[in-house]
């Protein structure tokens, strides 16, 4: 079969070639494609009762790629996001193919023409600061494992880095022990390597010291009980591990973003302007950092409740929204 016709070849530059040279996509977004496609071919393969490198461009319809999706919810138990994430993948695939072969154009148009399932956005969750700091009390620093632990919950707190970018820190990209009045710095690497520099609390940076003494330049910062890096799954044990032993946070799910919401909501409260969190979170977008301005709109309205269920005087509770309206 020509290699324009299979789906194989096709599949092959645009995993290992358009999105990692030509479109440079983050790592975890081409883990991410390269799982749609672990899932798909085999779904297909069944279907069509054809092995997986026979399979031809022509294929995969719409009408295949549609079962698929229904599969993933149903069959899967995954949600609408999920499903999305999919096909912009499958999407991204057909405009490859179809960029490049003409005689796919049509294939590609039945493709991008799937439509993607309205989904409603979780609400961000996040911690008190009482609960925060009840996470950070779980690690015990008197063992050298506890305070390495108790480092690692510390800086995803300060800095409201990704997993992937606490995971990825090197003690080359720490710039701390400045006894000059210079700031202390963790340089992190976002998506596509993105570079930013997030300032460090002084804690922070007394126990980072303690955490790299004796490391090379090259080394992790945070590595496991084992001395190996930590890895993204060690995190977030750690993090679930932490949150069973805090009472307040039982039936709730505590991941390593939940954290980064907790810091971008503390930001928030402290009155930090949202230009300034959208650079220390390593937003590309000011809209996806919007969504943290409806917490400070939600403490001021819980605020104006209060004063009138208090049973507040009109004179009161007009001076408490004019204070709130001065304040946005």
């Amino acid at each position: 079969m020509p290699d324009l016709v299979t789906l194989g070849p096709w599949l092959r530059r645009f995993l290992c070639e358009y999105i990692v040279t030509e479109r440079n996509l983050a790592r975890n977004t081409r883990s991410s494609y390269r799982d749609t496609f672990s899932l798909l071919l085999p779904f297909v393969s069944r279907k069509l009762r054809k092995p997986v490198d026979r399979l031809a461009v022509c294929d995969l319809t719409s009408r295949l790629v549609l079962q698929f999706l229904a599969h993933l919810e149903e069959g899967r138990g995954c949600s609408a996001r999920t499903r999305n994430q999919r096909l912009a993948a499958i999407r991204a695939f057909a405009r490859f193919i179809g960029s490049r072969d003409p005689a796919h154009v049509e294939w590609c148009g039945h493709i991008r023409a799937i439509a993607s399932k309205k989904s409603m956005s979780p609400p961000v969750g996040w911690l008190t600061r009482a609960e925060m700091e009840a996470m950070l009390a779980v690690p015990d620093r008197k063992t050298r494992r506890g305070r390495s632990e108790y480092a690692l919950l510390l800086f995803l707190y300060n800095t409201g880095a990704r997993v992937s970018e606490a995971t990825q820190l090197k003690v080359r990209d720490l710039r701390i022990g400045r006894g000059n009045g210079g700031h202390d710095l963790a340089a992190l690497h976002g998506k596509g390597g993105k570079p930013r520099q997030c300032p460090l609390w002084p804690e922070t940076e007394r126990v980072l010291a303690d955490e790299i003494l004796g490391r090379s330049v090259d080394d992790a910062v945070f590595v496991s009980r084992l001395g190996t890096p930590f890895t993204r799954f060690g995190v977030y044990r750690l993090i679930e591990r932490c949150a069973a032993r805090v009472p307040e946070l039982t039936d709730r799910t505590i991941t390593p973003h939940v954290i980064r919401h907790t810091t971008a909501c503390h930001l928030v409260l402290a009155g930090v302007d949202i230009n300034t969190i959208r650079a220390w979170l390593g937003h590309v977008s000011i809209s996806t950092t919007n969504i943290y301005a409806e917490i400070d709109l939600t403490q001021k309205a819980n605020g104006v409740r209060v004063t009138i269920e208090n049973g507040a005087s009109p004179a009161t509770i007009a001076a408490v929204i004019g204070a709130l309206k001065a304040g946005s």
